[in-house]
């Protein structure tokens, strides 16, 4: 399938290391992280409200060049950075709130809001988004199922043809409130229970889950990081298929909850005939014989889960920034060339890094991996949605990147 690369003139994205703001193949539009950006990538703006509202101006822009409109937004990911506690979360929620409703009404896209580091100095919004343009849509809204606190106009998924957008499912009651505080393994269990409902909503089950992505907060260190991975696996594994969805383990800041510990959100497409994608010598998990998948074929699309610098014993592998980048873009690579595709068939790229340090050191790791990522990609390159994280599922790792990729005719 013909891949459009869109890159309006004048126009700052969030991804330093790649001019093109959104992919379009047929009916689907990829759109790359969007901030409040001027020209030149400098921030604009002070206050939530003023970047919240430059950052949809940006997307509009993006779609109009890709011939769609916001009401042709399907998906879409709120990434916000925000220092505070629980009453500044929410009050910089409302905003965010209040500017995106001038965007969207009712029925609106799915939405997932995670609370992490972003890659520029004042940055405090990051909206990433699917759109599908002209397409008949059925909207999923299950009777029964969790809620948000106060009436917005989001829905928990949508079904497109044969795909499936699910927003980020979370362990909530029909009034919003948390279930199962502090306690990671009842959240996890009400998360993927939701995810589970959404799928066969839309006519699926979860051998239809293509793309899997698994959002937790924890500050633990060391051996402390894997153990409660393993703990909320052990959860997550009860919903699985076998073999699983693709996908990535993210550890965050937080939610716009404060006592929520999880979320999930996900990716189908309906069907059977598939191909797993799993290179023998890859690496691997720390629990044996999960039956975790690296990649997906179906139809038109390729969805790479996410790509660790680790070993077949989900250990590290390299000390440094440059070392494990070029690791994970070789599985990429590896992954991709099981399916018979290459760089040049991904249209967009989700890079999660771990970068502390000021903002002079966070500059030189995003230099990293761009230049890592120009020797993989060449122009036109991927949309890319790039974010600072906590962490991730194993101790050591530095960067996990996940990709997805259209299928040549």
């Amino acid at each position: 399938m013909k891949k459009q690369f869109i890159a309006p003139k004048q126009h700052r994205g969030g991804a330093a290391g790649s001019t093109t703001q959104a992919v379009r193949a047929g009916n689907l539009i990829l759109v790359g992280g969007q901030m409040s950006l001027d020209e030149a990538g400098n921030v604009v703006g002070t206050d939530i409200a003023t970047q919240a509202r430059n950052a949809f101006e940006a997307l509009k822009r993006v779609l109009a060049e890709a011939g769609a409109t916001m009401q042709d937004v399907v998906k879409h990911n709120i990434y916000f950075q925000c220092d505070g506690d629980e009453t500044a979360v929410t009050a910089f929620l409302d905003e965010i709130d209040r500017v995106r409703l001038e965007y969207f009404s009712d029925p609106g896209p799915t939405t997932t809001e995670t609370r992490v580091g972003l890659d520029r100095e004042g940055a405090l919004i990051l909206i990433d988004a699917w759109a599908v343009v002209g397409e008949p849509r059925e909207r999923l809204m299950p009777e029964g199922h969790w809620s948000w606190s106060k009436s917005l106009p989001f829905t928990h998924g949508w079904k497109v043809g044969d795909m499936l957008f699910i927003g980020g499912q979370r362990s909530l009651d029909a009034q919003g409130n948390v279930l199962g505080l502090g306690d990671i393994e009842v959240q996890t269990d009400h998360a993927f229970r939701n995810l589970d409902t959404l799928l066969r909503a839309g006519g699926g089950d979860r051998h239809s889950l293509m793309r899997q992505n698994t959002y937790f907060r924890f500050f633990g260190e060391g051996r402390d990081v894997t153990d409660y991975w393993e703990k909320m696996t052990n959860v997550r594994r009860r919903y699985m298929s076998v073999p699983s969805a693709a996908g990535a383990g993210l550890r965050i800041t937080g939610f716009p909850n404060t006592s929520e510990l999880i979320q999930v959100e996900g990716i189908g497409v309906l069907g059977e005939d598939k191909q797993r994608l799993q290179p023998e010598n890859h690496w691997d998990w720390s629990i044996p014989n999960t039956q975790f998948t690296q990649g997906w074929r179906i139809g038109k699309w390729a969805f790479i889960g996410g790509q660790i610098s680790a070993d077949n014993r989900a250990k590290a592998v390299g000390k440094d920034m440059e070392t494990q980048t070029r690791n994970v873009f070789q599985f990429i690579r590896n992954v991709l060339a099981e399916g018979g595709l290459d760089e040049s068939d991904v249209a967009k790229l989700y890079i999660y890094y771990y970068g502390p340090g000021d903002w002079n050191q966070i500059a030189e790791t995003r230099a990293t991996i761009d230049r890592v990522q120009q020797e993989f990609y060449a122009d036109p390159a991927p949309a890319v949605t790039a974010i600072r994280v906590s962490g991730f599922a194993f101790e050591d790792l530095l960067i996990e990147i996940e990709a997805f990729a259209i299928c040549r005719d």
